[in-house]
């Protein structure tokens, strides 16, 4: 049975990102399929991984690098020693901070290109850092993996070299339909749920102006995430709309507050695939997003999209589900169709096929080619 190396050192131990998430699922759904062994490096622990792979799969933890940039230079010698000590035949590179060297060949997958699609950010410090990183590490990769097609074309326009190798596989909703836990203080009223840390891409503050031009004081906000900075606070400016905000809950706490929410606003200038909006439309929750890069993509025809740039757009979608009746019905049964397009039974043939025929031709001795696309995302 091939070997494969699930590379992920630059994620957190113990702390969940959306990488993590995707890795973690992945590496269970090749487990069920049974064509590969896995091995994955990581900073997490076998305790800290979820009970659905902690026990079936090798562990090697390591910290996690200080600087990105020296670490991808020291795992070019580190992983290529590893996977012979270990008998590696693939590595699965989770993000692009991997490595460029190591068993017969590597798959490398792109969640996001924000240091290159957001505003004002191609210039910053971390884009001249993490540029160098994409063309070592996808350069020395025999296929690249986006979430998304919008991910997939930002790359390929960035990084022209990888089109031929770049295939589209899907996430898919992470949240148990089933999951149902009170919420920790239960909103008192109608509100907007806001999923993700206030980090710039996220946009949150048109959200937030957006609430406050309704009109609307029974309306408020819930805030699922980190905002260190208050950012939504600050932008409702005194402005008399109920703002809570809630972190490190349950996901049937999470699923909850889906369940009785107005809507999901998703108003990001960026994302990479956003799950959010899959896992409110598994649980009825309608959707109002961003039409700007994969969010409209992973949402269908299951959403009202605005310009994420225009507060007034995004409060008038808001007034059309409140004012219009049926609209709210038509979303949610919209959504329950879309994300039905998308399971992690299928993400994971999907990473097995493209797996398996990396194996195929390096054992042919052939460099990557051009194969069909596996599968747009739906």
């Amino acid at each position: 049975m091939p070997r494969v190396l699930v590379n992920m050192p630059s994620q957190f131990g113990g702390r969940p990102s959306g990488v993590a998430l995707v890795a973690f699922r992945v590496i269970a759904g090749l487990l069920d399929r049974g064509a590969f062994a896995v091995v994955l490096r990581s900073p997490w622990t076998r305790e800290q991984l979820p009970p659905a792979i902690r026990d079936r799969i090798e562990v090697v933890t390591v910290p996690r690098p200080r600087i990105m940039l020296l670490d991808v230079v020291r795992q070019a010698v580190a992983v290529p020693r590893l996977c012979r000590a270990l008998d590696i035949d693939l590595v699965l590179n989770a993000d692009p901070y991997g490595a460029a060297f190591g068993g017969r060949a590597r798959v490398s997958v792109v969640h996001d290109l924000y240091f290159r699609t957001m505003p004002g950010r191609r210039r910053s410090r971390e884009a001249l850092t993490t540029d160098p990183i994409f063309r070592f590490v996808l350069a020395n990769s025999a296929r690249v993996i986006t979430v998304s097609e919008s991910t997939r074309t930002d790359l390929c326009r960035s990084y022209p070299f990888v089109r031929d190798r770049t295939h589209t596989v899907p996430s898919a909703a992470m949240l148990d339909p089933e999951a149902a836990d009170p919420a920790p203080e239960p909103p008192a009223g109608p509100f907007v749920l806001a999923v993700g840390n206030a980090l710039y891409n996220k946009n949150f503050s048109t959200l937030a102006r957006a609430v406050s031009a309704l009109g609307r004081p029974e309306i408020g906000i819930v805030h699922v995430g980190e905002d260190p900075g208050e950012t939504i606070a600050a932008a409702l400016d005194g402005a008399p709309v109920r703002l809570m905000r809630l972190s490190r809950i349950s996901d049937g706490q999470l699923a909850s507050l889906y369940r009785t929410a107005l809507c999901l606003c998703v108003p990001s200038f960026s994302e990479g695939f956003c799950l959010p909006i899959l896992e409110a439309q598994a649980l009825g929750c309608p959707v109002i997003c961003s039409d700007r890069s994969a969010t409209p993509e992973i949402a269908g025809a299951g959403a009202l999209t605005f310009d994420p740039d225009d507060a007034g757009a995004l409060a008038a979608c808001l007034a059309r589900l409140l004012d219009t009746p049926d609209l709210r019905a038509a979303l949610i049964a919209r959504g329950h169709g879309n994300v039905r397009q998308y399971d992690w039974a299928e993400t994971a043939r999907r990473y097995e096929a493209l797996m398996l025929d990396v194996l195929r031709e390096a054992a042919r001795g052939k460099p990557a080619q051009e194969v069909p696309h596996a599968h747009p995302a739906p």
